[in-house]
């Protein structure tokens, strides 16, 4: 790289490597058709996440509001 050329933006880098790993995934699928798609219930991973998150988060306020604000 020479003095006068500039550093890539960090949006360009993304996209760079989202191209670089994005391309040979798709090639791969694309050349093995009897590779067959996993059955995956995407709406009770997303389910399960949104609740463990809400109760994460939930116990969280309940930790940082009641009970170390009475150490202090």
């Amino acid at each position: 790289m020479s003095s006068t050329q500039k550093e890539p933006c960090k949006v360009c880098r993304q996209i760079r490597y989202f191209l670089i790993v994005a391309i040979p995934i798709l090639v791969i699928i694309g050349t093995r058709p009897d590779v067959g798609v996993p059955s995956f219930p995407i709406e009770m991973a997303f389910t399960n996440f949104v609740l463990l998150g809400f109760f994460l988060v939930l116990g969280w306020r309940i930790y940082t509001d009641y009970f170390k604000n009475k150490k202090k």
